[in-house]
């Protein structure tokens, strides 16, 4: 069955934030939601709550562990967040030498724009091989930047 509307434990556990937290995001306006009957108990549809991971930089949550796609309601469908990601399946390795993803702080810290990460710590404990001007995955990330911006002046 697929879900019809988050509630605010959902939230907390995709986020890895507080149910508190989520209310006060709530109540701000900060994530779309509405109040369910004199309960006065929030939820939220999955388009706002993918709109919402999509605008703060939060990860989404793997389709099968909340039974919805939500990354694909927001129009990026299955396009790769993360760098580990976009050269899952790509021939040329971009790990520098007996190094790996998960050894990397980009990996660690789940970071979506790995080369912000870079220009904030430098070059320790971020294994990339490449320098980010010859970097496939920042140019496609720059490029799906620039695309949202032509769509989505916000």
């Amino acid at each position: 069955m697929k879900k019809r509307a988050f509630t605010t434990s959902d939230i907390a556990k995709i986020c890895h934030h507080s149910r508190e937290t989520i209310k006060r995001w709530l109540g701000k306006g900060e994530i779309k939601g509405y109040r369910v009957g004199t309960s006065g108990h929030w939820r939220v549809l999955p388009e706002d709550l993918a709109l919402f991971l999509k605008n703060n930089n939060i990860p989404f949550p793997a389709p099968e562990e909340i039974d919805i796609n939500l990354k694909a309601l927001t129009g990026i469908g299955n396009l790769p967040t993360f760098c580990w990601e976009f050269y899952k399946n790509k021939m040329d390795d971009h790990v520098r030498s007996e190094r790996s993803c998960d050894d990397c702080l980009v990996y660690k810290t789940k970071s979506i724009n790995c080369y912000t990460l870079r220009e904030e710590v430098g070059h320790k404990k971020i294994y990339c091989g490449y320098s980010c001007q010859e970097c496939a995955y920042f140019h496609f990330q720059q490029k799906e930047i620039l695309h949202e911006i032509r769509i989505d002046p916000l």
